[in-house]
C-alpha cells in the first residue's frame, strides 16, 4: 500500500474521527471507576465473531465469558459509549500489516455487523480467509470509519455499502476483488473524504470518474493497481465535484493521456499525485507544470520521451519528482535548466534514473539547495562530476552508477555533505583520490563504488566510516592486504563486497567481527587470499570466496550453525576433504558451489534436506559413487553441474521425474554407464544437457523432441531468471548469484557465466558408446545451438531435415559409423561456425552452399567416398553429367523450359479436364508424377514439369505435321 502525503495523513483522519466521537457521543475508559458495562447482546456478537478466528498472537485474550473479563467494554480493541453503553469502536488493525503477518485468521462473521452503533471499524491486516463482505454491512448506518485493507476478502463489493451514508473514511484496498462491475453505491456516500480501493479489479467500471465527481468532500483517492482502462471521456460534468482533492494515486493501471482531461480539473487542489506504472507516452504534458500546489509527482515506469517541460520550474512547492524508468532522452544540462525556477528552492528528491539522458552533470546543480536525493543511474551521462555538488549540504543520497562519467573525485566533492548517508557511483570511469589522512564529514550507511579506481592501497578514508551496512568496492584496483582496523568497522555490516581486486594475505577469525549484524554477507571472491578458511559468524547468510588460493580442509565451514546460510561458493581454490557432513545445518541454502577444488568422497544422502537448493556445482573434483536418491528432494534445482568427477552407476531416472525445474544438467566426464534414461525427456525446461565422456550405451532416445525449450523460440525457461536469488529477510536486501560452468564450445573448453550461459542451448552426448541411428526427431529442436554426437558408434544417415535447425552454430558428428549422402538441407545452416563430419562412411557430393564451403578439408576427412569442395575439386560423375542441367544451372534450365511450359499450360489444362477419373491415363499420369517428384523439391515444380512435358509433345507433333504438309 502506498501512503499518500506522508504516513501521518491516514492516522490524522482516524484521530479526528475519534475526537469527534469522544466529544459528541462519549467513549468509555477502562478505569476501575467506570459504571458503564457492555450490552449482553453485543458481547455475544463479539464472541461469535471471535469463535470463527484463529488468534495466534493472543490479540483477543481479554475477550471471554469468565466473570473477571466479562465486561466487553474493557476488551482490547473495544470501546463503548459512556452514555449508552453501546459498542462504538472496534479497532483490531495490525499495526504492521503487509509483511505477511496476520494476527487474526478465519472468517468475517456476519455477527460483527449486528453491532449497529459502531462508528469506527478497523480490521486492516488480518486474514479473513477469502470471506465475502456480508450484505448485513448495510446495517451499520452510523459508521464513519471502515478500514478493511489487506484482509484477504474476496468476490465482489455488496451494493449495501450505499447505506453507509455517514461514512467519511473507506479503505477496502489490497483485497483483490476481481468481480467488481458496479460502483454506483459510491455516489450515495456524499460524506466521504478518504477512499482506498487499491489492488481491486475495477477495470469493467468505465464511469468511475463520474462517480468520483459526485463526492464533494473527497480529499484522498487511491485506485492503485485497479486495472483502470483508458476510457475517459474528454467532457465529464464536474457538478458537485470536490475542490478539496489533495491526494490522488492512479499508479499501476493502463491509463494514457486521455486521463489528463479529467485530472487537470483538480489542478488547484492536488498536492500528491501518483501516475507511475501506466501507459503514458510521448512528451510530458506542459499543464502538469501549472498544478502549483503539487508537493509529490510520480511519473515513473511509463514511456515519456524528450525532456522536462519548462513549466515545471514554476512548481514552487514540489519536493519529490520521480521520472525513473521512462524514455527521456534530453540533455541533462537542459533538463536541469528547465527545473531552475522557484522549484530549485523546494525540490528535495530528483529521480531521473533508467532513461536515456545524455550529457554531463551541470554546475547549476549547486542551486538546488534543498536537494536530499539525486538519482541519475542507468543513463548515458558523460563528462566529469562538478565539485559544486559538494555545496548541496542537504544531500543524503547520490546514485549516479552505470553511466559513462569520468575524471577524479576529490575531497572537495564532499566538502559540505555532512548529511550524506548513501553513495553509489559504481560502474563509471571515476578515480577516487582522497588524501591519506582525510576524514570525511559524513557517516555512510550505503557505500557502492564498484569498478571505480580506489587502489592500489586499501582506502584509508574508510577507517572513519563506523556505521556502514553495505559496502561494495569490488573491482577497484586494490593491491594490498586488508588492514585489521577494517574488520573492526564491520560489526554492523549486512553486506561486504571486496571481490575482483588483488587483495592478498590470510583472513583472521571472522566469527566475532560482525557482532552487531544480524545477517552478514561476505564476498571476497576473485582475489589472491590464501591460507585456511576463516571461522565465520554463525549467523552469516552468504559467503563467496571463489577464485582465491585457500587451502586446507573444507570441514571448517561446519562452524556455521545459525541456520540462515543461503549462499556458499568456495569454488576455484585448493580445498580438500570430503563433502561437508554438516549441510543439515544450512536448511535455507539456495546456492552451493564447491567446484574446482581437491574434494573427494561421496555426496551424502543428507543433501536431500536442502529443499531450497536451486544451484549445485561440484565440477572438477574427485567425488565418486552414485548420485544419492535423496537429491531428488531438491525439486527447486535448476542448475546441476557434476562434470569432471568420478561418479558412477546409471544416470538416475528420477532426475527426469523429480527435478522438473532443471535448466542446466551437466554430468559429463564421469563414469556413468547404461542407457540414457527415457525420462530425461521429461525435462522440458532443459537448455544445456551434457552427458559427454562417460560409458553410456544404447540408442539416443527418440523422445528427445520433448525437450521443448530447445524446440520452441518462446518458452518459460528462456524468461526464467537463471541467476538464483537469495534474500536477506531481515534487512530486505536482495542479491543475485551468477551460475557458472565450464562448457566445451566449438572444440574449446570455456568458462561461461549467467549472461552468456543462458544463451547456450546445447546437447553434448560425445565420447560414449551410443549405437543406433540419429533419431530423426532431433531435427525438431529448432533452437539448438550446439549438437555434439562425436566419438560414438552411431550408424545410419544424417536426418534429412537437419537443415531446419537454423540456429545451429556448432555440429560435430565425427568418429562414428554414419553413412549415406549428406543432406542437401545442410546448406541452409547459415549460422554454422563449427562443423566436423570427419571419420565416418559418408559418400557422394558435399552440398554446395555459402556456409558449407567456408570449412576446410579437415571437417570432412576420413570419408573416402565423399567428394566435392572443399575436400576435392570435382566428383567422379561430373564428366558423365556433362550437357545435363546441373544444380547451379537450374535458372538456365527453367528459362529454356518456359516457352514449352506456357504452351503446355493451355493444352494440358484442357486435357486434364477431359480425362475421366477412371480413365487408364490416370494411372499413366500418376506413374509419371511419381517418377518425376523424387528429383524435384515440391509439388509446384512437379506440376510445372508435367505441364511443360505436354507442351513439348504438342510442339513436336505440330512440327512433324508441318513438315509432312510441306
Amino acid at each position: 500500500m502506498k501512503i499518500l502525503g506522508g504516513g501521518s495523513l491516514q492516522l490524522g483522519y482516524a484521530f479526528l474521527i475519534l475526537l469527534h466521537m469522544q466529544s459528541s457521543i462519549g467513549i468509555s475508559s477502562t478505569t476501575a471507576g467506570d459504571e458503564v458495562r457492555c450490552i449482553e447482546s453485543e458481547r455475544q456478537a463479539l464472541l461469535a465473531f471471535k469463535q470463527g478466528l484463529v488468534d495466534e498472537y493472543g490479540r483477543l485474550s481479554s475477550w471471554g465469558s469468565e466473570e473477571e473479563i466479562k465486561d466487553c467494554c474493557k476488551w482490547k480493541g473495544v470501546q463503548c459509549s459512556n452514555k449508552t453503553g453501546h459498542i462504538i469502536v472496534l479497532n483490531l488493525t495490525v499495526q504492521q500489516y503487509g509483511i505477511d503477518r496476520h494476527d487474526l485468521r478465519g472468517n468475517l462473521s456476519p455477527s460483527l455487523f449486528e453491532l449497529q452503533h459502531l462508528t469506527y471499524v478497523g480490521l486492516a491486516g488480518n486474514d479473513f480467509n477469502s470471506s465475502c463482505i456480508p450484505e448485513s454491512i448495510g446495517l451499520l448506518n452510523k459508521i464513519q470509519h471502515l478500514d478493511l485493507n489487506d484482509c484477504n476478502l474476496s468476490r465482489s463489493l455488496p451494493s449495501q455499502l450505499a447505506n453507509l451514508t455517514s461514512l467519511q473514511y473507506l479503505d477496502l484496498g489490497f483485497n483483490y476483488f476481481n468481480n467488481v462491475k458496479n460502483l454506483e453505491w459510491l455516489s450515495y456516500l456524499s460524506s466521504l473524504k478518504h477512499i482506498d480501493l487499491s489492488a481491486n479489479d475495477i477495470g469493467k467500471v468505465n464511469n468511475w470518474p463520474q462517480l468520483i465527481n459526485k463526492l464533494p468532500h473527497l480529499t484522498y483517492l487511491s485506485l492503485e493497481g485497479c486495472n483502470l482502462q483508458d476510457a475517459i471521456p474528454q467532457s465529464i460534468p464536474m457538478i458537485n465535484t470536490s475542490t478539496f482533492l489533495t491526494d490522488l494515486d492512479l499508479s499501476g493501471n493502463n491509463l494514457t493521456a486521455s486521463i489528463f482531461h479529467w485530472l487537470f480539473k483538480f489542478g488547484k487542489s492536488l498536492v500528491n499525485l501518483y501516475l507511475d506504472d501506466n501507459q503514458f507516452h510521448g512528451l510530458i504534458p506542459e499543464n502538469l507544470g501549472h498544478m502549483t500546489h503539487l508537493k509529490t509527482l510520480y511519473l515513473s515506469y511509463n514511456q515519456f520521451e524528450g525532456g522536462i517541460p519548462k513549466s515545471f520550474g514554476n512548481l514552487c512547492k514540489l519536493k519529490f519528482l520521480d521520472l525513473d524508468d521512462n524514455y527521456l532522452d534530453g540533455m541533462l544540462p537542459e533538463i536541469i535548466g528547465n527545473l531552475s525556477g522557484c522549484l530549485q528552492l523546494s525540490l528535495e528528491r530528483l529521480h531521473l534514473s533508467e532513461n536515456k539522458i545524455k550529457g554531463p552533470l551541470p554546475e547549476m546543480i549547486k542551486n538546488f539547495l534543498s536537494l536530499q536525493s539525486l538519482e541519475l543511474f542507468n543513463n548515458q551521462l558523460n563528462g566529469t562530476v562538478p565539485k559544486s555538488i559538494g555545496l548541496l549540504s542537504n544531500l543524503e543520497g547520490i546514485y549516479i552508477f552505470n553511466n559513462s562519467l569520468n575524471g577524479t573525485i576529490s575531497e572537495s566533492h564532499f566538502s559540505a555533505l555532512s548529511k550524506l548517508r548513501e553513495l553509489d557511483m559504481s560502474s563509471n570511469s571515476l578515480s577516487i583520490n582522497f588524501s591519506h589522512d582525510w576524514i570525511p564529514p559524513f557517516q555512510l550507511d550505503y557505500i557502492k563504488l564498484r569498478s571505480c579506481k580506489l587502489g592500489p592501497k586499501f582506502p584509508s578514508w574508510l577507517k572513519s566510516q563506523r556505521k556502514f551496512s553495505f559496502l561494495d568496492i569490488s573491482g577497484s584496483g586494490i593491491l594490498d592486504s586488508i588492514p585489521e582496523w577494517f574488520w573492526n568497522l564491520s560489526s554492523r555490516a549486512l553486506d561486504v563486497n571486496l571481490s575482483s581486486n588483488h587483495i592478498y594475505g590470510i583472513l583472521p577469525d571472522l566469527s566475532t567481527k560482525f557482532s552487531h549484524s544480524l545477517r552478514p554477507g561476505i564476498d571476497l571472491s576473485k582475489n589472491k587470499l590464501e591460507g585456511p578458511l576463516p571461522v565465520f559468524p554463525v549467523n552469516v547468510t552468504s559467503i563467496n570466496l571463489s577464485e582465491n588460493r585457500f587451502s586446507g580442509l573444507i570441514s571448517s565451514l561446519c562452524t556455521i550453525t545459525g541456520g540462515i546460510l543461503q549462499l556458499l561458493d568456495v569454488s576455484h581454490n585448493q580445498l580438500s576433504g570430503e563433502f561437508p557432513d554438516c549441510i543439515t545445518q544450512w536448511p535455507r541454502l539456495v546456492i552451493l558451489n564447491l567446484a574446482n577444488n581437491n574434494l573427494s568422497g561421496k555426496i551424502p544422502s543428507s543433501i536431500g534436506s536442502l529443499y531450497n537448493l536451486e544451484s549445485l556445482s561440484l565440477q572438477n573434483n574427485n567425488f565418486s559413487g552414485e548420485i544419492p536418491w535423496s537429491l531428488g528432494n531438491c525439486s527447486a534445482l535448476h542448475f546441476l553441474d557434476l562434470n569432471y568427477n568420478s561418479f558412477s552407476g546409471k544416470i538416475p531416472t528420477w532426475i527426469g521425474e523429480r527435478l522438473s525445474s532443471l535448466i542446466f544438467l551437466l554430468l559429463g566426464s564421469n563414469n556413468f554407464s547404461g542407457d540414457i534414461p527415457l525420462k530425461l525427456c521429461w525435462l522440458k525446461n532443459i537448455m544445456l544437457l551434457d552427458l559427454s565422456n562417460n560409458d553410456l550405451s544404447g540408442n539416443i532416445p527418440s523422445c528427445i523432441q520433448n525437450l521443448t525449450t530447445l524446440a520452441q523460440k518462446e518458452s518459460s525457461a528462456i524468461n526464467y531468471l537463471i541467476a538464483a536469488s537469495y534474500v536477506d529477510d531481515n534487512s530486505g536486501y536482495s542479491a543475485y548469484y551468477v551460475d557458472k560452468a565450464s562448457i566445451m564450445w566449438k572444440r574449446m573448453n570455456r568458462d561461461y557465466e549467467n549472461g552468456n550461459l543462458k544463451n547456450l542451448k546445447i546437447i553434448d552426448l560425445s565420447s560414449n558408446k551410443l549405437t543406433g541411428k540419429i533419431p530423426v526427431q532431433i531435427s525438431v529442436l529448432l533452437e539448438l545451438v550446439q549438437l555434439n554426437l562425436s566419438r560414438n558408434q552411431l550408424t545410419g544417415w544424417i536426418p534429412p531435415n537437419i537443415g531446419q535447425m537454423r540456429q545451429l552454430e556448432s555440429l560435430d558428428l565425427s568418429w562414428n559409423q554414419l553413412s549415406g549422402q549428406l543432406p542437401w538441407s545442410m546448406s541452409q545452416l547459415y549460422f554454422l561456425g563449427t562443423l566436423n563430419l570427419s571419420y565416418n562412411n559418408f559418400s557422394g557430393r558435399i552440398p554446395t552452399g555459402t556456409q558449407i564451403q567456408t570449412f576446410d578439408a579437415s571437417s570432412f576427412i576420413g570419408n573416402p567416398a565423399l567428394c566435392g569442395l572443399p575436400l576435392t575439386p570435382t566428383c567422379p560423375d561430373d564428366e558423365k553429367s556433362e550437357g545435363k542441367p546441373k544444380n547451379r544451372d537450374i535458372a538456365e534450365f527453367w528459362k529454356w523450359f518456359k516457352p514449352e511450359m506456357e504452351l503446355g499450360a493451355a493444352i494440358g489444362f484442357v486435357g486434364v479436364l477431359a480425362v475421366k477419373l477412371d480413365h487408364p491415363w490416370k494411372h499413366l499420369c500418376s506413374l509419371l508424377f511419381n517418377k518425376v517428384k523424387v528429383r524435384l523439391s515440391n509439388l509446384k515444380d512437379c506440376l510445372y514439369l508435367l505441364v511443360a512435358a505436354v507442351g513439348l509433345l504438342v510442339r513436336e507433333y505440330v512440327s512433324r505435321l508441318g513438315r509432312k504438309l510441306k
